[in-house]
């Protein structure tokens, strides 16, 4: 009785680790899919800086060497903004979390992950996302389970036969 209930008890907690496993990481889809929309808009506005200061009122009755320091300013920071849009967007499924810890931008990363709001998306990169969460849920498990395994099973006795 206490084998079937120790094996029940595995596969209830088990089931809990994958799923929660799982909603992680789906989850961590959907940040992607956050910090995405608020760097769009970061290059959206570096853009229109830039093009203000190039071509804005209040830019031109500047000294032309503080415009141009200003000009390079606004570049610097269109350039880097528009490269991490663009290797982010890029990326199929499968490196997109890789090209994030490489090319983020922290201030949207950060105001991504705050404003963050979990949902339940269902496109295919979720699923993926879901799927490979729960894979690592379960290595994690049995990794974790093993060693206390050890530590509470029964050392087996060995039955020897007489022969004759």
């Amino acid at each position: 009785m206490t084998d079937w209930l120790w094996q029940k008890l595995d596969i209830f907690l088990a089931a809990v680790v994958v799923a929660v496993a799982g909603m992680a990481a789906c989850q961590g889809h959907e940040v992607m899919v956050q910090y995405t929309q608020r760097l769009g808009a970061q290059v959206n506005e570096a853009r229109e800086h830039l093009a203000d200061v190039q071509g804005g009122l209040r830019y031109r009755v500047m000294g032309e060497t503080a415009r141009a320091e200003l000009e390079a300013d606004a570049r610097k920071k269109f350039n880097s903004l528009k490269q991490a849009e663009d290797a982010f967007v890029h990326a199929n499924v499968i490196t997109r979390p890789l090209i994030l810890a490489s090319h983020r931008d922290n201030p949207t990363l950060a105001s991504a992950w705050h404003g963050f709001t979990p949902t339940l998306p269902l496109t295919a990169g979720s699923a993926f996302y879901a799927f490979l969460g729960m894979l690592g849920g379960f290595a994690i498990y049995e990794i974790v389970k093993f060693p206390v395994m050890l530590l509470v099973r029964e050392p087996r006795r060995r039955k020897f036969r007489r022969r004759g």
